[in-house]
């Protein structure tokens, strides 16, 4: 009886249908769209054009056309293009300019979205795009003004050229950031200067967080910056992150009596350290990205020094100890720290690095290398007070700025392949790449 109650339905259902759509109020029939161009999987690359050719008819007057190039994400890659239309047939000629050097290798697709006054329908040709490979563009150096008091200049050098100055500040400098993506460069004060972010194309400032002015206490603590967003650590007890636009992307849950010195971001995670004002032990904060809550926590004991992602699960953590510096593994989702090595030197002054291969580590005038994959740390060369360094992992160089000169070292070998000569003391390097 069921069963004939539900055939009984679906023959109502079919007859209403019928009667309550004539050829006019068609609803089902899509359009015609024929895409010529691009031709199915053809390849592009940076600086091609890509022209799109269709023929679209239908029998009800098309209202618009959106075309969009998209990624394997669905998500528009570059500017998308609108066509008001109030025709029945309609022939689309236009082009897509590959201009985004940072567009990845992989699969994209031309979207064709076709809409009447009732109805929306959508064609697709499917595209490939070879990405430009990564390559090392120039050192970005900031140096102390000879004879000026808390003034810096800010200079770019590429190995096979000679430097030229990109712009300048006032006031005091805590660190410097470089988003080769956007083609930008972060620095910031503790004390005085805020957080500006610069146009390094065009050599100005694009936008600036200012510092709440208190001398002698800092404002900024610490200043990191992944390919998204720029992050620092405030004397309120926050971490905040800002996108390339300076608009707010992160904020912390607030930690008192202390302050944030390392953090670093992983996946949909940032990973911090917390070091309160009276105690010898610090914390181990993860944050949940970007809403900022905490989910885990743990204390550890010497102050931190670097953090980095070492895998996909876990991040080392280099600290100055009480005897020796050592450096640990922190597995996030078990919460554990399982020390990896201690260090033969007495102090940690810089360390930098990320990953499974190369490590750098200054203990006053010596440069130790550390490789975790197989747990050696050697001595790699020597270099009066160092003061910066940065390592391009593209070509395995190794740079140094120690007083107004930045050596440049290939691994493996420690001889000097160069210098580059700046006009006083230099601050800070930062590596600028094509993308």
């Amino acid at each position: 009886m069921f069963s004939a109650f539900r055939k009984y339905i679906f023959t109502f259902a079919l007859l209403l249908l019928c009667f309550s759509c004539s050829k006019g109020d068609d609803y089902i029939t899509p359009p015609s769209i024929n895409i010529s161009k691009p031709f199915q999987d053809q390849i592009f690359g940076f600086g091609d054009t890509i022209f799109i050719q269709a023929s679209i008819s239908h029998f009800r007057e098309i209202e618009s056309i959106k075309i969009s190039m998209l990624n394997k994400a669905f998500s528009p890659v570059l500017p998308v293009l609108n066509y008001s239309v109030n025709e029945i047939d309609y022939q689309v000629k236009t082009y897509f300019v590959l201009d985004d050097i940072n567009l990845v290798d992989g699969e994209y697709f031309i979207q064709l979205k076709v809409s009447d006054k009732e109805s929306s329908w959508n064609s697709w040709a499917d595209i490939r795009i070879t990405e430009v490979m990564r390559e090392f563009r120039s050192v970005v150096a900031v140096v102390a003004t000879p004879d000026i008091i808390n003034a810096f200049e800010v200079f770019e050098a590429p190995l096979n050229g000679s430097s030229s100055k990109l712009y300048g500040f006032s006031g005091d400098h805590l660190g410097s950031e470089v988003n080769s993506k956007y083609n930008l460069h972060f620095t910031a004060g503790s004390v005085f200067n805020g957080l500006t972010a610069w146009d390094m194309n065009n050599k100005i400032a694009n936008w600036n967080v200012p510092a709440v002015v208190n001398p002698p206490q800092e404002w900024f603590y610490h200043l990191y910056a992944d390919e998204k967003d720029v992050f620092v650590s405030t004397r309120d007890g926050f971490i905040v992150g800002y996108d390339r636009f300076g608009k707010v992307s992160f904020r912390s849950l607030q930690f008192q009596n202390g302050k944030f010195t390392h953090f670093i971001s992983h996946q949909n995670m940032l990973i911090a350290v917390f070091e309160p004002f009276n105690s010898h032990l610090q914390e181990l904060v993860v944050f949940n990205y970007p809403g900022g809550t905490v989910l885990k926590k743990l204390q550890i004991s010497g102050k931190v020094k670097h953090l980095s992602v070492y895998n996909s699960g876990s991040v080392l953590v280099f600290t100055d100890q009480t005897t020796q510096p050592a450096v640990f593994e922190f597995t996030i989702e078990n919460s554990t720290v399982v020390k990896l090595k201690d260090f033969a030197f007495d102090n940690c002054d810089i360390v930098i690095g990320s990953g499974k291969d190369h490590y750098f580590i200054s203990s006053g005038n010596e440069i130790w290398w550390y490789r975790p994959q197989t747990g050696s740390a050697t001595l790699y060369i020597t270099v009066q007070e160092p003061g910066s360094m940065a390592f391009d992992e593209l070509n395995n160089h190794l740079f140094v700025a120690s007083g107004s000169t930045i050596s440049y070292h290939r691994l493996p070998f420690s001889q000097v392949l160069g210098n580059i000569e700046m006009p006083g003391r230099v601050v800070g390097i930062n590596l600028r790449y094509n993308r």
